[in-house]
C-alpha cells in the first residue's frame, strides 16, 4: 500500500486526496486553518458524484510531524512568493526513493524544487477541476475531476503510472504524460487570460468574459500571446486552438476563477505563476507581449498582501 503525505490539503487536496485514499493508499495531510475540524471530524466533500467523507491516515500542522518515510509527497499548496515549497516539504523527505509531485498551477514551478532535491523523483501534474472550501473541512466540488501527470524532464516513470492507477481506481480521470509540460502550456492558455482579466475586469464570471465584446477581444489577445511564448518554448497551438478554448468556456456554465475566488477573500493571488513567469520567458524568448506585460504590472498591484 503507498504511503502517501498530502502537503497543503486545501479543496484540491481535500478531492484527490480523498479519492486516492479511496483508490488504495494510505494518505495523511498537512494543513492549517483547518486543522482542528479536519482532525476531529475528516472532510466532507459535496462532488458532482455524490458526497463522500474522507477522514486522513494522519493529520498534521507540519510535515516534519509526520512520522515515517512517505513513499509519495505530494503538494497542493499556492504558488507565492511566500511559499517555499523546498522548505516546507523537507522534514519529510528521508529518502531518495520518496516521490515528489506537484500538482500546482503555472509555468516555471518545479525547478526550485529539482535543485533542492536532484535526487528524488518529480512529478509535475495539471488537475482540471473546480473545487472550492465552504467551510471548515467542507469542500464543494463541480465539473471535471481530471489529472494529467507526468515526470519533470519528461520521460515516462514506474511510480508515476502508479499514482495514476490509484487515482482511477477511486474513478479519477487520471493520465500520464511523457511531456508534461505541454499540458501545463495548454492549461494557460485558460488560466493566464480569464484569471487575469476576472479580477481586473471587476469580478467577472466566466460568462461575462466571454461577451463578444471589449472583454472576449482581450481575453483572446492575453491567450494568443501566451501560445506565442509557448510557440518560442518548441510548444505550438493553433488559431483552432485558442478558438475553442473561448468556446468551450462560452459554452459552460457561469462561474468564478480561483483567483477571483481569492480576491475576494483577501488573499494573495498566483500572479508570477500564472503571468508573470510567461512574461519573464517571453524577455529571455524575445517575444513581444504587450497585453501581457500591462497586465501583469496591473496585477501586481491589486494583489492582495498575505
Amino acid at each position: 500500500m503507498a504511503n502517501v503525505l498530502w502537503i497543503s490539503a486545501g479543496a484540491i487536496g481535500a478531492y484527490f486526496g480523498g479519492r486516492l485514499q479511496q483508490g488504495g493508499a494510505r494518505v495523511a495531510v498537512t494543513l492549517r486553518s483547518d486543522y482542528e475540524a479536519v482532525k476531529n471530524n475528516g472532510f466532507r466533500i459535496s462532488a458532482a458524484a455524490g458526497e463522500f467523507e474522507f477522514h486522513p491516515d494522519g493529520v498534521y500542522r507540519s510535515a516534519a510531524e509526520y512520522p515515517g518515510t512517505p513513499d509519495y509527497v505530494v503538494v497542493t499548496a499556492k504558488v507565492l512568493p511566500e511559499i517555499n515549497v523546498p522548505e516546507l516539504i523537507r522534514p519529510a523527505i528521508k529518502s531518495k526513493n520518496t516521490v515528489i509531485v506537484l500538482i500546482q498551477n503555472g509555468i516555471g514551478i518545479e525547478e526550485a524544487v529539482a535543485e533542492a532535491f536532484p535526487e528524488n523523483e518529480l512529478l509535475s501534474t495539471v488537475a482540471y477541476i473546480g473545487a472550492t472550501r465552504i467551510g471548515k473541512g467542507i469542500v464543494s466540488q463541480k465539473g471535471s475531476q481530471r489529472l494529467i501527470m507526468g515526470k519533470f524532464g519528461g520521460g515516462d516513470s514506474e511510480k508515476g503510472r502508479r499514482l495514476i492507477e490509484l487515482f482511477k481506481a477511486a474513478a479519477v480521470e487520471a493520465e500520464y504524460s511523457d511531456d508534461v509540460a505541454y499540458y501545463r502550456w495548454k492549461k494557460l492558455l485558460w488560466n493566464t487570460p480569464f484569471n487575469t482579466v476576472s479580477v481586473l475586469g471587476g469580478h467577472l464570471d466566466t460568462k461575462q468574459m466571454c461577451d463578444r465584446g471589449p472583454m472576449e477581444e482581450l481575453c483572446m489577445k492575453l491567450m494568443q500571446e501566451t501560445a506565442d511564448v509557448a510557440s518560442s518554448e518548441g510548444y505550438s497551438f493553433s488559431a483552432a486552438d485558442l478558438s475553442d478554448n473561448m468556446e468551450y468556456t462560452r459554452n459552460y456554465p457561469a462561474y468564478k476563477t480561483s483567483m477571483l475566488v481569492d480576491y475576494e477573500s483577501g488573499r494573495p493571488l498566483e500572479v508570477d505563476a500564472i503571468l508573470g513567469n510567461v512574461c519573464r520567458i517571453a524577455k529571455q524568448n524575445g517575444v513581444k507581449v504587450p497585453h501581457l506585460d500591462t497586465c501583469y504590472a496591473l496585477l501586481q498591484s491589486v494583489s492582495p498582501k498575505g
